[in-house]
């Protein structure tokens, strides 16, 4: 086990905003006609949300972050 950290810490961790990870937990477990996203699933303290570091930069390897084209430059 990792350390746990906080779902705004993860999404630092992970490069995406915070409302993202909440989206990669809901869409977790695969729902037809959806795949699930295979997120590691966070522990829950009350409504506070705690996710374990390690499995989040397991879960990365096997999903890495997109890459955006970058913007024409404007003269």
């Amino acid at each position: 086990m990792g350390r746990y950290l906080t779902t705004k810490e993860a999404a630092e961790l992970l490069g995406v905003e915070e409302r993202t990870v909440y989206y990669y937990v809901r869409d977790r477990k695969p729902r037809p006609p959806k795949k699930g996203t295979g997120f590691p699933e966070p522990k829950r303290f009350g409504r506070t949300m705690m996710h374990d570091e390690k499995e989040l930069l397991a879960w990365r390897e096997g999903h890495p972050a997109r890459t955006r084209p970058k913007p024409p430059d404007e003269d």
